[in-house]
Order: C-alpha cells, then structure tokens, then sequence
C-alpha cells in the first residue's frame, strides 16, 4: 500500500489495484487530450497526371496548340502535375491519380486497351478532363447531338452575366445532355445548347469539352477562360498556395457608399497589400484619417495617388486663371481629369504648398505621383480640342525660341501645319518631352522633401511605358530614357503603366516590358508594372473571350508581371471579378512546390514568403520541427526556402501569440507560452505585423522599443515596424 498525491483528488488511502486503475485512467485522460490532434492528418495532396500524345506524334496546328493551351492554363494556375506521354499509359502508370488531363490529340491516339484502362480508373473514382471528340465519348458514355451548330458566343454558367466572344467563330456538335449524370457548364449562347459539361461515371467524375479547348492559341485564353475556376467546383482541385503581394489602386470617388472598415476587411481577406488612394479629394470631406487607421488595422499600406496636371476639383474651381488650355484655346477638362498649368510657377508652389499639408498631416506609407504626361493619349496632335499643353505661358516660351507660335501647328492652311511639316512637328514634340520631364523633376523633388520629413516613406513615380510603342512618344511628350534618369535622380519606385492602345495586346507584352527595364532597374522591389482592368476588348477584339480581362487573361498577366517583378499592380479594386481575387494571389505562388512525405508530412518549398491552405483551421502545426505560430485561420503562413509542415501531435501547446498576418518578408520564428520571436525584412517601407495577442514587451535587434500598435476588431493587434532586415521578440 502507498500514497498518490493528484491534482484535484483528495490525498487518500488506496490499494495498489486502485492505484493501478487511477494510473491507466489517468494515461486515458492524456490520450484523449491528444487525440484530436494526432487523429488529424494533413490532407493527401491531390495528384495531376497530364498525357500527352509524345513527339513522334504528327500534330495539326490545332491540335498543338490545344495541348499546349490545356499544361499551360493547368502550369501557371499553380496546379502541380506529372506528364507522361501516351506510349506510357498502363493501369498501373494512372492509378492513384485524382485528375487525368487527355487533350483531344492523345485520345485519337488511345489504343482499345489504353481506353479501358482510362475507362476503368474513372470508375474507380479517379477524374477526367478531356475536349474534342474522340473515342472517350464513346468509352465515357458522353455523346454529341446532330447537326453541327456556329458558335460565336458562348457562356460560362458559373458567371452567366459574362458574355464570352469567339473571335474565331466555330462550327460544332453540341453534346446530348442527361440531366440524371450531366451538369452543364458552357452553353452555345444563341441556341443554349450545352458544349461543356461535367458527369458522374462509376465513382468518378469527367469534364468534357466538345469543342477543342484552344485550337487557336498555345496559351489557353482563347475560348474558356474559366478552366481553373471549373477544376475547383468540379473537382474540388485548386492551388494550395497563395502570395499576399498584389497592390490595387483605390479611388474614393468610386466607392462613396461603402463602409471603410468593411472594406479593409475585404481587401485583406483578397490578400491585398498596398492600396493606392486617390489623393485628389483631400480638399473635400472624405476621411482619409479613418482609410488610413482601417488599412492598417488589417495590415494594409497605403499610399497617396496623385494624378497631375489634375490636383483637384475645387483647386479647378478656386484658380481659374490656372486652368490649361488646349490647342482650340478651351479649359483642359479631359475626360475626368481637370488639367492644370503646372509650368506656371504660382500654380506650383500653391499645389506643393496644400500637398504638403495633406501628406504631413496623415499617416501615408507612401507616395505615387502618377502619369503627369501631355494629353490626349494615345491620339496626341490628331485631336486638338484636347491636345496640352496650349496654354499661353508656354507658348510664349516656345515662340521666343522658335520665332513663331505653335498654334500655329495646327493651322491646316499655314507652313507649319504639324502633318505636313514633320521637321517643325518633331522640333515642338522634343519640346514638349524636355518640359514634362522638368515638370515631373520640379514634383519628385518636392515630394523628396516631404519623403525627408517622415519615417519608412516610399516615394514613387508611374510613368507610361513607350518601349512597346515608341511612336506614342511624341503624341504624349512621355520619354523612356527621362523617366530612368528621373528614376536614378531621385531614388523613386519606376512603376511602369502601358497606355490605352496596349490594352487589348496579349499578356505577353509584360515580359517584354520586363526584359527592358530590368536592364537599368536592377533594385528587385523598385519596378513595378500596373494593368488597367477595363472594358478593353470589345466583343472578342484581341482574341480573349471577356470584354474585360478576366479568368485566364489575369493569370496569364499576373504570370507574365511575376517573370521579371514582385510588385503587380491593378486598376481598380473596384474593376477586379470575384473569381479573380485568388487567380492574383494564387498566380503569384504558382512556383511553389509542394509534395507529401513519407511520414504525412508536406514539404513545401517557395520563392517567396506564402500562404498554404491546410484546411484545418485552429490547428496546432510544425514547421521543421516546431511548433509554428504564423498562421491565418487554415492558412500556414511559410517564409522563404525549403519547410517541412506537420499536425503537433501535443494538442495542449499554447502559443504566447500568433503571427496572422505579415506585409514584409517573413524570415523565420519560433514560439512558445511565454514568448514570440521572428525576423523579417521589408524594403523602404514599414512592416504591419498582425498578432492576436497585444504586446507587453517588444524588443527589435535585442533592444526594448515601443512601437505603434492599432487594436483593431476581433482581438487583433497590428504593429508598425520599421523597414529593413529586423528580429523581433514580443514577451
């Protein structure tokens, strides 16, 4: 007989068969603490097989570049996959695959026993995606109606308020629908009939496309810009990675109903990181203090977006005197932009003396002074009604060193009529590159002051890319090699905008633009390119399928901005579709590398800090090892590098404080009840780090420092910290 001491039961006197009891009820106890956790498993990933018809195979251009447009829209959504080529395919090459991706050209080629096999594996509860018609209509049971129908418009019964435009018109058969086994997808949108549909089959589901997916393209944009979005409400498959490193542009003007603090919430659940603001209502009554404090709440920069010659209304409205004129001698009122004479040197110092008010008086991480460039783009001199700058100030300067007027330019009966006097044209057009170029140096060094006043302050100039077009050069006084000088001038961010006539172009024209100024701005943050999401291909025009970019057309630009730059930007938050907030944030981590280890553990490997779904939220993970404390209800958040992520089997860890959200880089960390370390690294700019837990005690480098913190809802705690390369330690 012996005495056990327990927490809770009373000291007593007990036999050692009671004794033995306690202790195996106690060691249950423990178990079932455990259990949750250890019963939890990181989910299997999903496996991808792509077959493809082999290089011996002779392809039409169609067929080529159908395949290539089904692996490229798989590729750059970031969905991982194995390829084999057709001479492979066996039953034991297939099984264990949740998605077989057979383009039209590898299934004419299937043998019977190679169809059997697809047959059988999809009844066994592996899924098909396949297009065109082939014998797998018959080996899937999936047939077509007669006669063939000209399909020039189709739509996507996911977003049936998007109109899709074949540029290309098609004639095809339309598939036989069963209501019983098929849900239809795609329709023929003037006879409704279904030309894409997914089924059930045995215990396994299809996709069908009975057209061929992109005949036209290599790239998959073409026809069904949806395919990513379908993989995921067919098959529940998606890329498990996300990147938070978008930047929108924000204008208040836009959103004049809506909730400020709703709509931080929602920029961040979309993985935005900066936003853009438009500056010029800062002699109006919207609150920009209250977009500021709400932003940062949520871990979100913010940046002041100025857009001269335009300051704003009531400047147009106080100062008329200062208004720009046109060539036809009218106020410069272009499109919505109210345009003032910034070569006038009052008008200057008044604009920097209220800027400089603005700006230092609120909390901005940031200025973007944006597309100070001549009007009217892209036309130039063709439309004098609105061509700039014509005010009288400038003319006089310019006659005083040409001898006559240049309003004259535009006199179609005189000797200096611009499209028939070339020489006098491209004489007055250097000119006024030469005075934009000044114009924008007289508005970066200013804002360089502003910038000396304040603390992690970035400093930005977006200028109009000419490099595509150099033609446009001369219409709106925009010059490349000014805009690098400025840029090395003045240390500012180059983001880079292509103008209005490049806007139906393929993404493609943002690799181009990145091999170009990456010759001169080496610096990896600094350059930054901006896509304009508006209406831009009218009924198909430049072959995409959605009047505004959209589904793959996004992807396509986000992956092609990724080859040569870490900062996309968009215009406007308010312009992006719902489907295409993850197209940004997955695109942008469409590298990373995922892959199940042998002891149910995933190893990750990125590029760039991310966020992976483990779907399960409130779950205690490893990272390496231990337990990990940066994560985002079922998001791990993973830094750069090669990690191995795991379930912590102890269920009873209790992390001192959780990392939910980081702007910067993070570098590592490491948690326990008592404390929470990390490192990070941020350019130029301050680091938002949001904790569930407010901090007592904060050190940087080993040093005790105070900084900002905004308690925002939920419990949560945001801290400001400074920029560069620093450890953290919160007690």
């Amino acid at each position: 007989m012996f005495f056990i001491k327990t927490t809770g039961i009373p000291k007593t006197f007990v036999s050692k068969k009671s004794a033995l009891l306690f202790c195996l009820a106690a060691l249950l106890q423990a178990f079932i603490q455990l259990s949750p956790a250890t019963a939890q498993q990181l989910k299997p990933l999903k496996k991808c097989l792509f077959v493809a018809p082999g290089h011996s195979t002779q392809l039409s251009f169609a067929e080529s570049n159908d395949i290539k447009s089904l692996r490229t829209s798989i590729y750059i959504s970031g969905i991982a996959f194995d390829e084999i080529a057709l001479n492979a395919l066996s039953k034991s090459g297939i099984s264990g695959y949740d998605l077989i991706v057979v383009p039209a050209a590898t299934a004419h080629k299937l043998s019977r026993q190679q169809l059997k096999i697809i047959g059988e594996a999809v009844k066994q509860g592996s899924n098909l995606l396949f297009d065109g018609v082939s014998p797998l209509n018959q080996e899937l049971e999936v047939d077509l109606c007669d006669p063939t129908i000209t399909i020039s418009r189709i739509r996507d019964l996911q977003f049936p308020s998007i109109p899709l435009y074949w540029q290309k018109p098609a004639r095809a058969r339309p598939i036989k629908f069963d209501s019983e086994r098929m849900q239809i997808r795609c329709i023929n949108d003037s006879t409704e009939q279904p030309l894409a549909v997914s089924g059930k089959f045995g215990k396994g589901k299809y996709l069908y496309y009975s057209t061929y997916f992109d005949p036209i393209t290599d790239k998959g944009y073409s026809r069904y810009p949806f395919l990513t979005e379908t993989l995921k409400s067919v098959f529940n498959i998606e890329p498990m990675a996300e990147r938070r490193a978008v930047e929108m542009y924000f204008d208040p003007g836009m959103r004049d109903t809506a909730n400020i603090d709703e709509l931080a919430k929602f920029w961040r659940a979309n993985k935005i990181k900066r936003i853009h603001a438009g500056g010029w209502y800062y002699d109006e009554d919207f609150d920009y203090a209250k977009l500021i404090s709400a932003c940062h709440e949520n871990g979100i920069l913010v940046y002041c977006w100025f857009e001269a010659p335009m300051v704003s209304r009531t400047f147009w409205d106080k100062h008329p005197q200062w208004r720009e004129k046109t060539a036809t001698n009218r106020d410069a009122a272009i499109d919505w932009r109210l345009l003032m004479n910034l070569a006038d040197t009052n008008c200057r110092k008044q604009v920097f003396k209220e800027w400089s008010d603005f700006l230092l008086s609120h909390d901005f991480d940031g200025v973007n002074f944006a597309e100070l460039y001549f009007e009217p783009s892209p036309v130039g001199p063709n439309l004098p009604e609105n061509f700039t700058p014509m005010n009288l100030q400038v003319r006089k300067a310019y006659e005083k060193q040409s001898g006559y007027d240049p309003a004259e330019l535009f006199n179609e009966h005189g000797k200096y009529f611009w499209k028939t006097n070339h020489t006098e044209w491209k004489k007055y057009a250097a000119f006024r590159k030469k005075l934009c170029s000044e114009l924008k140096s007289y508005f970066l060094g200013f804002l360089n002051e502003v910038k000396a006043q304040k603390d992690d302050f970035e400093l930005m100039l977006t200028a109009l890319d000419v490099s595509l077009t150099p033609e446009l050069s001369d219409f709106i006084a925009e010059d490349t090699q000014n805009t690098l000088m400025l840029h090395k001038k003045y240390g500012a961010s180059l983001q880079i905008e292509d103008p209005s006539n490049c806007w139906g172009l393929t993404p493609e024209r943002y690799a181009r633009m990145g091999k170009f100024y990456r010759k001169v701005v080496t610096e990896p943050n600094s350059l930054l390119f901006d896509c304009n999401v508006v209406g831009s291909h009218e009924k198909g025009d430049g072959g995409f399928p959605a009047e505004k970019p959209t589904g793959e057309e996004i992807r396509q630009i986000v992956w092609n901005m990724a080859l040569h730059i870490n900062r996309p930007v968009f215009y406007s938050e308010d312009a992006i579709n719902d489907n295409d907030w993850k197209n940004i944030s997955q695109t942008l981590a469409w590298d990373t590398k995922i892959k199940m280890l042998a002891s149910g553990e995933w190893e990750v490997k990125a590029n760039n800090t991310i966020l992976v779904n483990t779907d399960l939220p409130g779950i205690s993970l490893l990272l390496d090892g231990k337990p990990w404390c940066a994560l985002a209800g079922s998001f791990i958040i993973i830094p750069k590098g090669i990690h191995v992520v795991g379930i912590n089997p102890d269920s009873r860890f209790g992390a001192f404080a959780t990392i939910k959200s980081i702007s910067g880089e993070l570098l590592e960390a490491s948690c326990s009840e008592k404390n929470l370390e990390f490192t990070y690294s941020e350019d130029n700019i301050s680091c938002y780090v949001i904790l569930d837990r407010a901090p007592s005690s904060t050190y940087i480098d080993g040093k005790k420092k105070n900084f900002t913190v905004y308690a925002g809802p939920n419990s949560e705690f945001t801290l400001k910290l400074p920029s560069g390369t620093h450890h953290i330690k919160i007690e």
